[in-house]
């Protein structure tokens, strides 16, 4: 078992570091920068809607119901996060019209995910991208010509 995940990371990081092969081409390697660049937004994205979910389900935790899907922190912020992934199913939306106060806090959970934290995901893309992408091709020169400035100090002679 442990050979298996040794593995897998070293095969993860051949990966990672085959993309540096992208500099072959100017416009993969602009894309393998803007992909980098873009990244990060996504992470902030995951730490919004964490915060969201954590807000939320300490909030469901303490209102008084029966609903066993929302006992307790941790149970409401994995449901939570199923409902913001599309993975809650319509019968585990049919067992919440038993109690209309978790009903609501549900609702306003999607609506605040849904509507806000998906539009500032959109739009951090967008601005991250155009931001990125008029400058995308002179930072893939800057890239290769680092790459190549680092692999000629590695060659002997």
């Amino acid at each position: 078992f442990a050979y298996s995940i040794v593995s897998t990371v070293a095969i993860l990081f051949y990966f990672l570091l085959s993309s540096d092969l992208s500099v072959l081409s100017t416009s993969l390697s602009a894309y393998v920068l803007v992909c980098r660049r873009v990244m990060s937004e996504a992470a902030l994205f995951l730490a919004g809607l964490t915060f969201f979910v954590v807000a939320f389900a300490c909030a469901m935790s303490s209102l008084e119901h029966k609903d066993e899907d929302f006992q307790g922190v941790s149970l409401a912020g994995l449901n939570l996060y199923r409902i913001t992934f599309r993975m809650f199913s319509g019968e585990d939306y049919q067992k919440l019209q038993s109690s209309p106060a978790l009903l609501g806090a549900v609702f306003l959970y999607v609506a605040a995910s849904a509507v806000f934290l998906l539009n500032l995901l959109i739009a951090q893309l967008n601005s991250s991208y155009s931001a990125t992408y008029q400058d995308m091709v002179g930072y893939a020169r800057l890239n290769r010509g680092r790459i190549v400035a680092e692999t000629m100090t590695s060659v002997p002679g």
